[in-house]
């Protein structure tokens, strides 16, 4: 029986329910030759880096773009991205070309026809659409993190043995180079932040499971509120939220700042700028707010693993979690008790 606490995404070695994809993997590899091995080009020119597909994931693929940066400052960096998170990579000046996921015999022809001196593989799961990309990539060294089920694809393996977090298994390839580089966060807003008592809260999720009831998000902005009169709220929503914003309006009759409407996520930087804490569901603000370093209190799932891999790592934070799959089960007065003891640190 399936675990409830076990998100429906998790890779298929833990999900039960992705027997038939286990299937077809294990005939798609079984009729499929094993490449030879290659070591890492010493001084690459031009990487083609294959992405998460969501928002959030794409962002917790700046860090490895950076630093890739840092190590090679002359290098080429080309990107396969979504539809979902292209918006986010064209804000990147040293990225050069997006490729989009799913445009079929274009972009078999757009992988064949750009020459690589190593094609980087993020994803550390199987899949049959990666496969068939690393078969197109033209590419002198075709890079994985290493996995049983995929390795054959690819003329060379990361070992990711000991990290635990996204980030961390991106940058995998960066230690390959310098095993001397940290992780860094690429947002720096150091001379941009206000000295006050703004508080930010992100009331939009990915997805209905990770969404908390408008009534506890009302309820909440109530008890900081009278907590201290002096904070500051600032009420960030996708596009998709408006009408949430609208009821939060008729329900809360004193001062609040409400940001909507954004064309990009990252255009929601400038309001994390002026907060001390973000009070979020777990969601790409969280990413963002992590990058700006700013205090991060979560609300996430039951899933632990899930928890361990998109934890905050450079911000001090609190996660709050669910006994479901659902956070509608956390209570609004933990995340009040939690929001004081955070912004007491």
């Amino acid at each position: 029986m399936l675990n409830r606490t076990v998100s429906q995404a998790r890779s298929f070695k833990q999900n039960p329910n992705h027997f038939p994809r286990k299937l077809n993997v294990r005939i798609y590899n079984a009729l499929s030759r094993t490449q030879p091995k290659y070591p890492l080009p010493k001084n690459p020119k031009r990487i083609l880096i294959q992405c998460q597909e969501k928002i959030g994931d794409g962002i917790l693929v700046f860090p490895l773009l950076h630093g890739l940066n840092k190590i090679f400052p002359n290098l080429n960096i080309d990107l396969l991205c979504s539809k979902h998170n292209r918006s986010i990579f064209k804000r990147l000046p040293h990225v050069k070309k997006l490729f989009i996921y799913k445009n079929g015999k274009k972009l078999w022809k757009d992988l064949a026809s750009n020459k690589y001196d190593l094609f980087y593989n993020t994803k550390d799961h199987p899949s049959i659409t990666s496969f068939k990309i690393a078969k197109h990539v033209n590419a002198k060294v075709k890079v994985c993190i290493s996995n049983i089920r995929h390795n054959q694809h690819y003329n060379y393996a990361l070992k990711n043995s000991n990290v635990k977090t996204i980030l961390e298994k991106n940058a995998l390839l960066l230690n390959e180079y310098d095993q001397s580089i940290k992780i860094k966060s690429w947002l720096d807003l150091s001379g941009n932040q206000s000295n006050n008592n703004d508080v930010c809260i992100n009331i939009s999720a990915g997805s209905p499971y990770r969404e908390w009831s408008l009534k506890k998000w009302i309820d909440l902005i109530n008890m900081i509120f009278i907590n201290d009169k002096s904070t500051k709220i600032n009420i960030i929503a996708m596009n998709k939220d408006q009408d949430k914003i609208n009821l939060i309006k008729k329900k809360i009759g004193y001062p609040i700042n409400f940001y909507s409407n954004f064309n990009n996520i990252l255009d929601s930087v400038r309001i994390l700028s002026k907060s001390k804490v973000l009070i979020s569901p777990d969601t790409a603000m969280i990413h963002l707010a992590d990058a700006a370093k700013i205090k991060i209190l979560g609300l996430y799932s039951a899933d632990n693993l899930n928890v361990e891999k998109y934890s905050p790592l450079f911000s001090k934070y609190k996660i709050l979690q669910s006994d479901s799959l659902r956070l509608k089960n956390i209570e609004t007065e933990k995340v009040f008790i939690e929001y004081r003891k955070l912004i007491m640190e």
